[in-house]
């Protein structure tokens, strides 16, 4: 699957890997050729850093969605197909929206936001926004506004939680006692009013004890008040486990050939097949690619004899450096090689050179783009043809 139809194809992108190997930019760079494709496309990042910003050549970002001007998208001479919007997410606002659209009363939401259980415990999730990331993208794609959804992970281990986040808060939901005894729904549903052989009466006493009157008083009027939103958490929770695990969905890893980026490429890859989230294709990014052919320096340095010596410093210079970089190039190119050995289809591995300035800004990223290419295409040297069959 080349990397159009992907685009064309998929409504949501989730791109993935370990910090400082370029993800930002290629959700960024994904997200506009998507909107050069003619797709309503959204760019959401989970990270709070302002990288996505700096991509798209913008001041700031918050957690509503933000369109790039028409004119911004625009390529010289033509114009713009598709749209771009960009967000970032915020897990306290993501929260207290939640609360406030699921809710089943006015009085129930009023209750909610203001029982200190609530604010207490949304600390937890604000500062661990993998859940509330999951419940963002689940209602940007059911809001059914773009045709394709870009996703920014955080590094590796938070974007595993972000993948498992709704499986997890269906299991919480499914099995967890204390829910059970905080609601007068759950306390009907436990069979002879007990939990592990003790009756409500005593486990509610030693909660008291350990925990004070108030703060258990407080817990029961959070949980009756939040009673009608858990089956809403669980209908959501399942969809978005089965839209993660969709023909609707792929993923993107971006790496690098450093050896701790592609330890963790290989991680993600593992865990996906394992969880049997799809694939896309694998990004590795600032590769360092010798295109000289073997022997193209030959007879140079014999040549600089009738240099004068200011010039033949230069030419010495010049030729170390090569071999400098020579030696980085072919170190990364050991790296793919060993890439090869998770067996991903070639036409799915794109390689970005390393390039001489940051991407920044909309032309920044067309020329990432244009540098992305399958892995043969990316390491042939410049003028050298495929070979007709």
């Amino acid at each position: 699957m080349n990397l159009s139809r992907l685009l064309s194809e998929k409504r949501l992108v989730i791109c993935c890997g370990s910090g400082g190997v370029g993800k930002t930019t290629t959700s960024a760079a994904l997200a506009l050729q998507g909107a050069a494709l003619g797709r309503k496309t959204l760019v959401l990042t989970i990270d709070p850093a302002r990288r996505l910003a700096d991509a798209l050549g913008i001041s700031s970002l918050d957690h509503r969605p933000r369109r790039l001007p028409d004119a911004t998208l625009r390529r010289r001479g033509g114009s713009a197909s598709g749209t771009l919007d960009a967000m970032m997410l915020d897990a306290k606002a993501t929260l207290d929206d939640l609360i406030h659209r699921h809710a089943p009363s006015p009085e129930a939401r009023d209750a909610i936001l203001a029982n200190p259980i609530y604010r207490y415990g949304s600390r937890a999730l604000i500062e661990n926004p993998e859940y509330l990331a999951m419940e963002k993208v689940n209602a940007l794609e059911a809001e059914g506004s773009w045709d394709l959804i870009v996703v920014d992970t955080p590094p590796t281990r938070h974007a595993l939680d972000f993948f498992s986040a709704s499986r997890r808060m269906g299991e919480f939901l499914e099995g967890n006692r204390f829910l059970a005894m905080m609601t007068p729904e759950g306390r009907r549903g436990l069979t002879g009013g007990r939990i592990l052989g003790f009756g409500l009466g005593a486990i509610t006493r030693l909660i008291e004890r350990v925990t004070g009157t108030e703060l258990l008083q407080a817990a029961r009027d959070f949980f009756t008040a939040f009673e009608g939103m858990f089956e809403g958490f669980r209908e959501r929770a399942a969809r978005m486990e089965s839209l993660l695990r969709s023909e609707a969905t792929t993923t993107v890893i971006v790496t690098s050939p450093e050896p701790h980026a592609l330890a963790e490429a290989r991680q993600l890859y593992a865990s996906f097949a394992g969880d049997r989230i799809p694939f896309g294709a694998l990004v590795v990014n600032r590769v360092a690619i010798d295109r000289l052919v073997e022997g193209a320096l030959d007879g140079v340095a014999a040549g600089g004899t009738a240099m004068d010596s200011r010039e033949r410093v230069r030419l010495d210079a010049l030729i170390e450096n090569y071999y400098i970089f020579r030696s980085l190039a072919a170190r990364d190119s050991r790296a793919l090689a060993a890439l090869a050995g998770l067996g991903i289809d070639p036409a799915r591995m794109l390689i970005v050179p390393a390039l001489e300035e940051e991407v920044v800004r909309i032309e920044g990223l067309r020329k990432f783009l244009r540098a992305l290419k399958p892995g043969a295409a990316a390491l042939r040297p410049p003028g050298a043809r495929r070979r007709s069959r």
